[in-house]
């Protein structure tokens, strides 16, 4: 049961679009990482 969630999270947030609008098509994963890079590496670390 583990392997098929892991799976379909993968599926879902790597490689599924984002339906929201302004998202552009990309995957939940690729915007959260363009969100990260818009936090300053002071409060990251």
């Amino acid at each position: 049961m583990q392997t098929d969630l892991d799976s379909y999270l993968e599926h879902y947030n790597t490689k599924r679009p984002h339906q929201g609008s302004m998202m552009e098509g990309q995957t939940p994963y690729n915007m959260f990482k363009k969100g990260l890079k818009l936090i300053p590496k002071e409060v990251r670390t």
